[in-house]
């Protein structure tokens, strides 16, 4: 499962049992949790004081109110969404049309991995602050560090691990890149420091 790094996650949940649970699975995956907040005012009360809030996993519907105007304000602030709910035929308005969305049946390692992943595609590039020039996106660089990895480890799931943990490094090290370094380039080594400390997989 992979390691959220301490991302500060919102969760928006009315149901105590579920809410709990994505709370517990989170912290477990090494997410700090902000709520788990039951209404909608009490997430907007939660928006108000917590800051850099970096993914945040909604139910739908809070005892009886839409989650809409928590999404709102998230979406203003650029924090990616996970619509969490259990309705089988989930029908978002055309503003949230590009958010993720996922059934509650969905596995604790799903979950995980929706949160990373929407926070990995929340930080684009990775540019470094200050940046006027455009790059590749990371999302387009992942075959390479595929193929690279695949030279590197001795079978296709070491190698896939090799590229997880390279992408999770550089979410924690995306602020110390330097503006003159590409981003193919930063990533590369990136993953050649992470096999030198360990060549095998980790331990």
């Amino acid at each position: 499962m992979r390691d959220l790094q301490q991302l500060r996650v919102l969760v928006a949940e009315d149901e105590f049992l579920v809410a709990n649970d994505i709370a517990l699975l989170l912290e477990e995956a090494g997410a700090t949790i902000i709520g788990p907040t039951p209404t909608v005012q009490e997430a907007l009360k939660s928006l108000s004081v917590a800051e850099n809030i970096q993914v945040a996993v909604l139910d739908i519907n809070l005892n009886g109110e839409l989650i809409y105007p928590v999404a709102d304000e998230l979406a203003r602030r650029s924090v990616p969404l996970i619509f969490f709910s259990g309705y089988e035929s989930l029908n978002l308005p055309e503003r949230f049309s590009s958010s993720a969305r996922l059934s509650k049946c969905v596995s604790a390692s799903d979950l995980v991995s929706a949160v990373f992943e929407q926070h990995l595609q929340n930080l684009s590039t990775l540019m470094p602050v200050g940046t006027e020039f455009h790059e590749y996106s990371i999302v387009d660089l992942v075959p390479g560090l595929r193929l690279r990895a695949r030279r590197l480890m001795v079978n296709v799931a070491a190698a896939d691990g090799l590229v997880e943990r390279t992408l999770e490094r550089a979410i924690v090290l995306a602020p110390t890149r330097r503006r003159s370094q590409p981003l193919g380039e930063w990533l590369h080594a990136l993953m050649a420091i992470i096999h030198s400390e360990s060549p095998f997989g980790p331990n």
